[in-house]
């Protein structure tokens, strides 16, 4: 009886469609931060969804949608001379709150960045800088 009960939750985990994505938002803004240092475009274009929004804090907007998003980091990515360095991390529910320095070729720029993560992908980022 009991193998019996084993293999039918076994069999109806299987048969279950995925929904949503278990990771954290910590784990995800980190995948975001690994793969820009790795210059992984397939990689850092995975976190985010979709309809994502870019902001300089508070409200202008930079970029909206995955596709715009995407030219920018191939952009960024084609000389492979961008590096980020994360000093703090906080978290609260969805939101990352990131000290960030970013390392291009020919300046540095500190940031606070603060990443709203919701179902897995982020939607929507705000850069604090001067």
């Amino acid at each position: 009886m009991i193998k019996k009960l084993c293999t039918f939750i076994f069999m109806a985990i299987l048969a279950s469609p995925v929904i949503g994505n278990d990771m954290s938002p910590l784990s995800v803004v980190n995948k975001r931060m690994d793969s820009y240092n790795k210059h992984d475009l397939e990689s850092i274009m995975s976190t985010y969804s979709d309809e994502v929004e870019i902001y300089t804090y508070p409200s202008k907007l930079l970029t909206q949608g995955k596709n715009d998003l995407e030219s920018i980091f191939k952009f960024l990515f084609k000389g492979k001379v961008v590096h980020v360095t994360v000093h703090h991390q906080i978290t609260k529910d969805s939101y990352v709150i990131n000290h960030e320095t970013v390392k291009y070729s020919d300046r540095t720029i500190d940031y606070v960045s603060v990443y709203k993560v919701v179902n897995g992908l982020i939607e929507e980022v705000r850069f604090v800088r001067d």
